[in-house]
């Protein structure tokens, strides 16, 4: 057998035990955002919303403010105001050691929101997004949320922090 045969005998015999290529399979789009908790409801905020997400740093009170500012924490050399979130939106927060500061920066504003827990990243494929227009949710969360997806029975209300931070009401937090 000359060494050219030879070789042709190889890849012959590989070429028959090799293994089939993995069918097609389409690719589903997703959505992504971090899952949250607060006052008791599950929802989801857009991963590019949030820039971080920390334990509920140490306060500083701030005289003369509403009652859901927290007060302000330094973040990494940055004077953060840190706002409960449930009680901006009328509710209560629970206690508990999961409570977590969702930090937001958007242009020059900067902000924290303390929610009761956050769920991690929440994965969903976009034919799942419906309108909120039928939710049951609390009435000044309303506001903030105007998709929703649905996932395994559930649903994880979209809340826009755009939204948010464009509400002269949660801008204006003097007394």
């Amino acid at each position: 057998m000359t060494p050219f045969a030879l070789l042709q005998d190889i890849a012959n015999r590989c070429r028959s035990h090799a293994a089939d290529l993995p069918s097609r399979v389409e690719a589903v789009e997703s959505w992504r955002g971090v899952g949250f908790i607060l006052a008791g409801r599950r929802y989801v905020a857009p991963m590019s919303d949030v820039s971080e997400i920390l334990t509920p740093p140490k306060l500083t009170q701030v005289p003369g403010v509403k009652h859901w500012v927290q007060g302000v924490a330094n973040v990494r050399g940055r004077l953060v105001p840190i706002m409960d979130l449930a009680a901006y939106l009328g509710g209560r927060s629970t206690v508990g050691r999961n409570k977590r500061a969702l930090i937001i920066e958007k242009g020059d504003l900067f902000n924290g929101l303390i929610v009761d827990a956050v769920l991690g990243m929440q994965y969903f494929p976009i034919e799942n997004k419906q309108d909120a227009t039928d939710l049951d949710l609390p009435d000044q969360a309303k506001a903030y949320v105007s998709e929703v997806f649905l996932r395994d029975g559930e649903s994880w209300p979209v809340f826009s922090f755009d939204q948010l931070i464009n509400d002269q009401n949660y801008m204006d937090i003097a007394v």
